[in-house]
């Protein structure tokens, strides 16, 4: 009986380990695509800026920096799926 009760604990720890390292790598996947999100969003922001330096392109600069915006907050929801 006492042998039995060794086993069992040992397989709750193989599995408890198990579900730590698996829970570890589903955050660290999650912060890898938000942090290519941000990456994305801020090369798009300059891209922005790139293509309407002029100050009579205000609404299209502001246009595209709210088109960045949404795809950035697209890209995190993504993410979280």
């Amino acid at each position: 009986m006492r042998r039995r009760q060794i086993v069992i604990k040992k397989w709750i720890i193989v599995v408890f380990v198990f579900l730590l390292t698996f829970s570890g790598y589903s955050f660290y996947a999650i912060a890898g695509c938000k942090s290519d999100c941000q990456d994305d969003y801020e090369s798009e922001i300059e891209s922005c800026k790139d293509q309407h330096d002029d100050p009579s392109d205000a609404d299209s600069l502001q246009t595209c920096i709210d088109d960045a915006k949404r795809e950035y907050q697209s890209c995190i929801d993504e993410c979280e799926d």
